[in-house]
């Protein structure tokens, strides 16, 4: 016969498993493991449900584990997501049927796809836009201008599109270069 031991009441209680990630949250997570392989950086990541952005610092600053790091003023990181810019009022200034090709200039072979459409537009999924990579461009620009992402600048932003227009790819840092997935990847992690 065995008999049952009582619990210890100096014990302390046992820990609560962390609640599930939504899908968000899993590809920030992917998101910042694959950054810290390529970058041979160690990070610690917690499962926290409802998180502020898991990456809030500029593609290059991801790599270099400069994920909770930053000098002056603590940034911003409170980036909303395309499906938020839909259905929410944008930051002054900003016109809903400015082309996208103001913000960000198209080439002679996205100006048809890319360069027809304007900026609430482009926030609803596209053929042409294989990766996102259009509308979470302008999801991050639309948080840089109402300043929910203070680590990233309109210049940035330009900078990836121009990169991944004209080769198909982003180089964040010398010798990595990120393809259209991995960008998306990048720019929904700076989402809150």
């Amino acid at each position: 016969m065995v008999t049952p031991i009582p619990p210890d009441p100096t014990a302390e209680p046992a820990p609560m498993p962390p609640a599930p990630l939504s899908q968000q949250g899993l590809s920030r997570r992917r998101f910042t493991r694959a950054g810290a392989v390529a970058s041979g950086v160690l990070l610690t990541l917690h499962g926290q449900p409802g998180m502020a952005a898991e990456v809030c610092t500029t593609a290059s600053g991801s790599l270099s584990g400069g994920l909770q790091s930053f000098r002056g003023a603590k940034p911003v990181c409170s980036g909303r997501s395309p499906g938020y810019w839909k259905n929410s009022s944008w930051p002054g200034g900003c016109d809903k049927s400015m082309p996208f090709s103001r913000v960000f200039a198209c080439d002679a072979r996205n100006y048809k796809s890319y360069g027809s459409v304007s900026l609430s537009a482009i926030l609803v999924p596209k053929s042409f836009d294989k990766f996102g990579i259009g509308r979470h461009l302008v999801a991050c620009w639309l948080n840089v201008k109402g300043g929910l992402s203070t680590f990233q600048t309109e210049r940035q932003l330009q900078a990836i599109w121009n990169e991944y227009q004209a080769s198909g790819f982003y180089t964040p840092t010398a010798g990595v270069r990120w393809d259209g997935g991995r960008i998306a990847e990048y720019l929904q992690s700076t989402f809150d």
